[in-house]
């Protein structure tokens, strides 16, 4: 019973030490003080065809982005996951990684797009496509 509560004790102070993640891009890029991005339409659906395709070859890669991309913004990042179960994870995930991070604080870019699919294995597949 000490052990547990010792232990409570330790990871609630880890916790409260942890830097914070939010769960959604624009908080993310609020708490860095950047411009809330619009939801794109036509970017979730780039996002979900490459998620959808991702998914379908149990594949993780950016092959196509500039093709997907060039034909819709002149300013464009694209994070790519696979393993998170919702939304909230992916994006902890992104901001722990510098590259994915650097992209959603990206300066320039006004919209963007996030979608999901499931391959038949079950893996869940992210994409979130950053443009303007």
């Amino acid at each position: 019973m000490r052990f547990a509560a010792r232990f409570s004790i330790v990871l609630a102070v880890v916790l409260a030490a942890a830097p914070a993640f939010a769960v959604d891009l624009n908080s993310f890029r609020k708490m860095h003080r950047l411009p809330a991005l619009k939801h794109s339409a036509l970017l979730t659906g780039a996002a979900y065809e490459h998620a959808r395709d991702l998914a379908r070859r149990n594949h993780l890669d950016h092959n196509g982005f500039e093709e997907r991309m060039g034909m819709i913004s002149s300013m464009a990042a694209e994070n790519v996951l696979v393993g998170c179960r919702d939304r909230a994870c992916a994006f902890r995930v992104w901001a722990k990684s510098s590259g994915h991070r650097r992209n959603m604080l990206m300066k320039g870019v006004t919209r963007y797009g996030l979608a999901s699919a499931t391959a038949q294995n079950g893996r869940v597949y992210w994409v979130l496509e950053l443009g303007n």
